[in-house]
Parts: C-alpha cells; sequence; structure tokens
C-alpha cells in the first residue's frame, strides 16, 4: 500500500472530500488571518498562490499535506504551525514569501518539497523538531534564503540535495548530523561559514558544495569522503589550509583556491593531484 505522500496517491488524494481546493479558497471572504476548517486534512496544490492579502495562515489540527506552491508568493507575517499529524509539504508550497521569519517543523514530517522556501528573503530559523523523520534536505528548498541564520538539522538526515542552502549569506555556522551521507551540487554556495565540522560518515562532497565560502580558512575531509568534486571549495578565499590525509576514489579539478595549502601524505594521490594542478602542499 502506498503512502499517503506518495506522489500517485497525492494525485487521488486531491479530490478527496478532505481536501480544501483552490475553489473554496476563492469562495472565502478575504482575511488578514486564514483559518481552514478543522475537517479538511490535505491542502490542495496551488490553493492560495499568489494572495498577499494573507497575513497569516491557520491549519487543521490535523493537517497531513501541504500541496505544490499552495501557500508560494503569499506574505505571512506569523509563524505557520504545523500540526503532530503533519507529514510532508509539496514542491514549492512556501516560495517567495518574503514576510516569514521562521519555520519548525514537527516530528511526524517526513519529507519537505523541492523549492519548498525558496526566495524566502525574511527566514531566518528553520528546525527540525527532535526525532525527525524528514531524511532529506531536498534540491533547492531553502535557495537564496539570503537572512538565514541558524538551522537544527534532522537528526537522521541522509542527505543535503543540490543548492539546497545556495546564496545563504548569513549562515555562518551549522552543526551536520553524523547520519549525513551525501552534500550536493552548489548546496552551501556562498554561504557564510566561518568554521566548517563535515562528518565522519560523510562519502559525496559534489561539484562546488561550497564554492564561495569566504570565510573559511581551515576545512578537515574526513576519511570517509571517497568523492571531492571539482571546484568544491574554490572561491573560498581566506581558506588557508584543506587537510586531505586519506586518498578519496576522485578528486575534481580546482577544489581550492592557488593560494590555500593541502595538508596530504607525501607520494600519496592527494600528492599526485597537487603536482598535477599546481597546488601548494605540506607533508603530515
Amino acid at each position: 500500500m502506498r503512502s499517503q505522500n506518495d506522489k500517485a496517491t497525492w494525485s487521488i488524494l486531491r479530490f478527496d472530500h478532505r481536501t480544501f481546493t483552490a475553489q473554496l479558497a476563492r469562495m472565502q471572504k478575504v482575511k488578514p488571518v486564514t483559518e481552514i476548517p478543522d475537517k479538511y486534512i490535505y491542502i490542495d496544490d496551488y490553493c492560495f498562490k499568489g494572495d498577499g492579502k494573507i497575513k497569516e495562515v491557520i491549519l487543521p489540527s490535523s493537517c497531513r499535506i501541504i500541496g505544490r506552491e499552495a501557500f508560494a508568493s503569499c506574505q505571512f507575517r506569523k509563524p505557520v504551525i504545523f500540526p503532530q499529524t503533519f507529514l510532508e509539504i509539496k514542491e514549492g508550497a512556501f516560495a517567495e514569501n518574503h514576510s516569514l521569519k521562521e519555520a519548525t517543523f514537527p516530528a511526524s514530517m517526513e519529507a519537505v518539497g523541492a523549492y519548498c522556501y525558496k526566495g524566502c528573503t525574511a527566514l531566518k530559523t528553520i528546525k527540525f523538531e527532535a526525532d525527525s523523520k524528514c531524511l532529506k534536505i531536498p534540491e533547492s528548498c531553502f535557495h537564496s534564503c539570503t537572512q538565514l541564520n541558524k538551522v537544527v538539522f534532522p537528526d537522521k538526515i541522509k542527505s543535503i540535495e543540490n543548492r539546497a542552502f545556495y546564496r545563504c549569506k548569513e549562515l555562518t555556522e551549522i552543526t551536520l548530523p553524523d547520519t549525513l551521507e551525501e552534500i550536493g551540487l552548489e548546496a552551501f554556495y556562498f554561504c557564510g561559514f566561518e568554521t566548517l565540522e563535515l562528518p565522519k560518515g560523510l562519502w559525496k562532497l559534489d561539484h562546488r558544495s561550497f564554492f564561495g565560502c569566504k570565510k573559511l580558512k581551515n576545512v578537515y575531509i574526513p576519511a570517509n569522503i571517497t568523492f571531492i568534486g571539482e571546484e568544491a571549495f574554490h572561491g573560498c578565499n581566506r581558506l588557508e589550509y584543506l587537510e586531505i590525509h586519506h586518498d578519496p576514489e576522485y578528486i575534481g579539478s580546482r577544489i581550492v583556491n592557488k593560494n590555500c595549502t593541502i595538508r596530504c601524505k607525501k607520494g600519496s594521490k592527494v600528492d599526485l593531484y597537487c603536482e598535477e594542478q599546481g597546488l601548494k602542499r605540506e607533508y603530515i
């Protein structure tokens, strides 16, 4: 049996009598505070998209799924409170909301969609509650959230996907859980990290994953990492040392700027890489 947040199942649920539809939304008298009746547990795709008059939404007490772009380009001034029954936010559901300042996700939530909070330029805090069932931060989920400065990740997260935190320039510090395995393409492109500790379980840093993080000074690459994508730390102008004490299976071109020194073992694969790339190195 498919789960309720499966794509095919969602297509069926959109016609469920418990789904609050875009047509019902249009029939409501527009109010700054919109309260969706408790008898509804699903919010349909595009339901309130572009309705800038809504300043706050109160979800049904048993709400489970919010559809694609359901609240895109709305301008909520207060946080959206998700009930403990909640399962999923679909793609782009809160994108381009320029007033929303924080988001807290209940432990029950299994998935947040791609582009979900993209362009939420006032968003400062993201928190996944303890024992969260969410295992990944999807593509461009918090893309261009330029004021974002605090993230509490899901406890058991496995993957941070492509451009998940692209250009989150105020994000100066993060704590990545030990369960994390992959960091995607340009996931933290032009973020403001001053320090960075990569978890031991991580095996993949995709291309340009930390490109342009200009405040970084030193980074240690854990021994479990087998893939370092091209330009992974390129554009990190203050990066003094990148420590790679083992030999990853793949190292892309130009992983750092020429002024950075790579600390490695003499005669290692990384030593040869530095020779080929014209990079400075220091032997450990």
